[in-house]
């Protein structure tokens, strides 16, 4: 097998001999040339694309000593052993990458160098490219390191690709397709950074593939600009005073939900004609069905409810879209629990999800839990004085499971392994 991509990185058209052909059990063919101009995929680069006898190749891989050209819309048929075939290289797609591999090795090499930080993984496809270095880099070295790079591209130094002499073998195991002169691969972009396996992953773009991300950036840019009205210069500005008022708007709703949620349970207790305790607290459970509203609401109405009722403390909270509350009506019930429910859920007969947090102080509520994991695979736990956790049902079942809980329907020992410490 002659790889001729080896002689040549700027060969575009090449003739060969078939050396064997066979069907693939997705209808593409397996071919395979005595000399090919395709480069494999290897070393992290993406494979040539092209086509052969008007073909297209979708895919190159290295098959033992050989290279495997992928071709579809043929049939094996089409390739007897023997016959002459001519290729054709994707120049466009084959320059790129060579443009990107070559800015690779510039700025691996400048890591190297000023850092002593090897390439440890490297990976370019058509939508990302990568390089991993086994050090960890600062965002100055980073911006320092890029700006030689473009030095070294500007300067328009000859590049030479070359099979290592022995000696070199432990350090460079293959050759790849690279331009002739530094000033082809066009300029060198670093998009981003992370840490990555005690070193650093950086994301890059050369050449025409840099063009192509600075206009899709100047596009979102423009698109932002026209849909917040502002000129794109002032675009960050515009964007903290969004972030500053979406703060300030949910600060409000909270509040404005807090003093709904007070008033109703204010409400709510003062027309219960139950028994009070000492403290002046309602003998028996409570259950708080509460509107949709922010998480925090949840901890918010138990801790009221805990100073109005001195039994078992339920509330719950509709999770997600489609458990809207339809109106705000209070649910009559005779007997424990009194519930104090704020809203009637949109369609009851549908299905929704609840958060639910139950407590007593000093009490014990594991019971409570066992029986809505069993009845509605409720997920969740905590210690034997307070649960908290999810469960999916229709409203009226889950509401009435809760009355028959409190009223001693379900009553059971339930030990506080069962209720689970850390969850259920």
């Amino acid at each position: 097998m002659v790889k001729l991509y080896d002689e040549d990185a700027y060969l575009t058209s090449f003739d060969a001999v078939v050396t064997g052909a066979e069907t693939a059990s997705d209808g593409t063919v397996l071919l395979a040339l005595d000399r090919t101009a395709f480069f494999p995929e290897e070393g992290g680069q993406s494979p040539d694309r092209g086509t052969i006898e008007d073909f297209e190749v979708t895919d190159v891989q290295i098959a033992g000593d050989g290279i495997c050209h992928t071709v579809s819309g043929a049939t094996a048929e089409h390739f007897p052993v023997g016959a002459k075939v001519h290729g054709e290289i994707d120049w466009e797609h084959r320059f790129r990458n060579m443009q990107m591999h070559t800015g690779e090795h510039i700025f691996s090499g400048l890591v190297n160098r000023t850092c002593g930080y090897d390439n440890v993984g490297f990976h370019l496809s058509d939508r990302t490219a990568t390089m991993d270095y086994n050090g960890k880099l600062t965002e100055a070295q980073i911006h320092e390191l890029e700006m030689a790079a473009n030095r070294a591209i500007a300067d328009n130094r000859s590049v030479t690709a070359r099979y290592p002499e022995a000696a070199e073998l432990a350090n460079l195991s293959y050759r790849s397709t690279h331009v002739r002169r530094t000033g082809e691969v066009g300029g060198f972009k670093i998009i981003g950074w992370e840490n990555y396996k005690g070193g650093v992953r950086v994301s890059f773009r050369c050449g025409l593939r840099a063009v192509e991300d600075y206009e899709e950036r100047l596009r979102l840019l423009g698109e932002l600009s026209r849909i917040l009205s502002v000129k794109t210069e002032d675009l960050a500005d515009a964007v903290a005073k969004l972030q500053t008022e979406r703060r300030e708007l949910a600060y409000r709703l909270v509040a404005r939900d807090r003093e709904a949620v007070s008033a109703q349970i204010a409400s709510a207790a003062l027309r219960d004609t139950h028994a009070r305790d000492e403290s002046g607290r309602i003998a028996g459970d409570v259950v708080y069905l509460l509107p949709e509203s922010d998480a925090s609401m949840l901890r918010y109405a138990v801790d009221l409810l805990k100073k109005k009722y001195a039994g078992i403390v339920c509330a719950l909270l509709p999770a997600g879209s489609g458990n809207s509350a339809a109106e705000a009506v209070p649910l009559k019930a005779s007997g424990a629990p009194r519930e104090t429910s704020a809203v009637s859920v949109q369609n009851s007969a549908q299905p929704v999800t609840l958060r639910y947090i139950i407590e007593q102080d000093g009490g014990n509520v594991s019971e409570w839990q066992k029986i809505l994991r069993e009845r509605f695979g409720a997920k969740g736990g905590g210690p034997k004085n307070s649960v908290q956790g999810s469960l999916t049902g229709v409203k009226e079942e889950i509401l009435s499971t809760l009355r028959g809980i409190s009223n001693g329907e379900y009553r059971q020992t339930v030990t506080d392994e069962e209720c689970g410490e850390n969850g259920g």
